[in-house]
């Protein structure tokens, strides 16, 4: 600056300490020597950010080092809003991380952290043996609201947070559980995605408080969910990891006691449903699994109706043979709005189910619109329309969106006729257009570019 003057060093001392916050430490802690006036300033910023690496300058020591003074040079500084651990290291050369690591948690909780972030460097899914494992010990604190999680082995007595009373938030990704339960009082939001569940039990998950649920793409069984009354939001993805198939390909119990999935498929002591009866008072429900999933179907018969529910998203596991699982969501969600469901492709033949649902309920009246998303317009997409007009759903409420195109109907007094409209003529395909041909289905064709 021509004039030479310290125009940063002005600035209101909130905004100082935001920007420290913003630096990891040790660039923080160098702050001191830009002004007398910044000597003391990193002490008291709200976030301290720790990242280390493989090959880092000075090696694992200078960053343990590091770790330990400023943690304890903050014992008399304010309380924390947040601390960041981004930790890069390999395991398997240096153990001494996971003392240390465990050791650093402790002591961040003491100096009152609001929001915890804790990423390890182990992959428990390519070597289990190195997961960085949490102690067995109580996390105690009553002002941290938020923890995040990530390459972590945790145990039974590290993931009971009833001593965390003001947690809100908890994230955990790419996370060996390596419990059979998991419970808070308080906590109102749970993100687990990608994190390995035993595949011989369920682990119970016991959240009355919350209100949004995300699981996503975990390895294992479903995890046995208990009531939550104030859910709101659940977003739900069973990927091909998961350990609820049968091997004989039902959905329902095959009594096989060779079965490694129908064996034990409840705990000693529990019955009726698994998963979907803690999420019966969500609003917005987004259900996707392989068809091979047998839990949300079995689920069904023991299920209350979602009574709150205005939208709700399904993907693959619903296509049985008799749809049935479909027919009893239409029959057990009166406030239901909007409808999407997603058909694969391709896909194997529909999973069999032994009988149908009761069709207890009457069909939403609230129901406004419909739609189905599939590459192609066949048998199958012609079958899903059929129940829901026999269910009460008039086809002027359905959209379908398949490969290039989006087809509307519309009703008239003595036939349905069929607009497409073809956003991308090149990759409609001709099954598609044979499909409705052969249905005598009305239509006419839009041609855009």
């Amino acid at each position: 600056m021509a004039s030479g003057a310290d125009r940063i060093s002005d600035l209101p001392e909130g905004v100082l300490h935001h920007i420290l916050s913003l630096l990891p430490a040790q660039d923080a802690v160098r702050t001191c020597v830009l002004a007398q006036s910044w000597r003391n300033r990193w002490r008291s910023a709200p976030a301290l950010r720790f990242a280390c690496s493989t090959g880092m300058a000075g090696g694992a020591d200078a960053f343990f080092s590091l770790v330990n003074t400023l943690l304890h040079v903050r014992r008399r500084g304010p309380p924390l809003d947040s601390c960041d651990f981004d930790l890069d290291l390999d395991l398997s050369d240096d153990r001494r991380l996971e003392p240390h690591g465990n050791s650093w948690i402790s002591r961040v909780l003491q100096l009152k952290v609001q929001e915890l972030r804790f990423r390890a460097p182990a992959d428990p899914f390519a070597n289990p043996r190195l997961a960085f494992k949490l102690d067995h010990v109580h996390l105690s604190s009553q002002r941290l609201t938020s923890l995040e999680l990530s390459g972590v082995k945790g145990n039974a007595v590290v993931l009971d947070f009833s001593d965390c009373l003001a947690m809100e938030r908890l994230k955990m990704e790419r996370c060996s559980v390596s419990s059979t339960e998991m419970q808070s009082p308080s906590l109102k939001h749970l993100s687990i995605k990608n994190c390995i569940f035993y595949s011989n039990c369920r682990t119970v998950l016991s959240f009355p408080s919350l209100v949004s649920f995300e699981f996503v793409a975990n390895f294992g069984r479903a995890p046995m969910l208990e009531t939550m009354p104030y859910m709101e939001t659940a977003i739900v993805r069973f990927d091909r990891h998961h350990a609820d198939r049968c091997k004989n390909g039902r959905l329902d119990d095959c009594g096989d006691a060779a079965c490694p999935g129908c064996f034990n498929y409840y705990g000693p002591h529990d019955s009726g449903s698994v998963f979907l009866h803690g999420l019966a008072e969500a609003t917005y429900l987004n259900l996707s699994a392989y068809p091979d999933m047998y839990v949300f179907n079995r689920d069904l018969k023991w299920c209350p109706a979602f009574n709150k529910l205005k939208t709700l998203v399904l993907r693959k596991w619903f296509l049985s043979t008799d749809l049935s699982a479909l027919i009893w969501f239409l029959h057990h969600t009166p406030l239901l709005e909007k409808l999407t469901l997603e058909i694969p492709k391709p896909r194997k033949t529909l999973m069999k189910t032994e009988g149908s649902y009761n069709p207890l309920g009457i069909a939403p009246s609230h129901l406004q619109n419909v739609e189905i998303i599939s590459k192609d317009v066949d048998g199958v997409v012609l079958k899903v329309l059929k129940v829901l007009n026999a269910n009460g759903i008039p086809l002027g409420k359905i959209r379908i969106q398949c490969s290039g195109c989006k087809l509307f109907m519309y009703c008239h007094d003595s036939f349905v006729q069929l607009s497409i409209l073809v956003t991308k003529p090149s990759i409609i395909s001709n099954q598609t257009m044979s499909v409705l041909i052969y249905h005598n289905l009305y239509y006419r064709t839009l041609l855009y570019g």
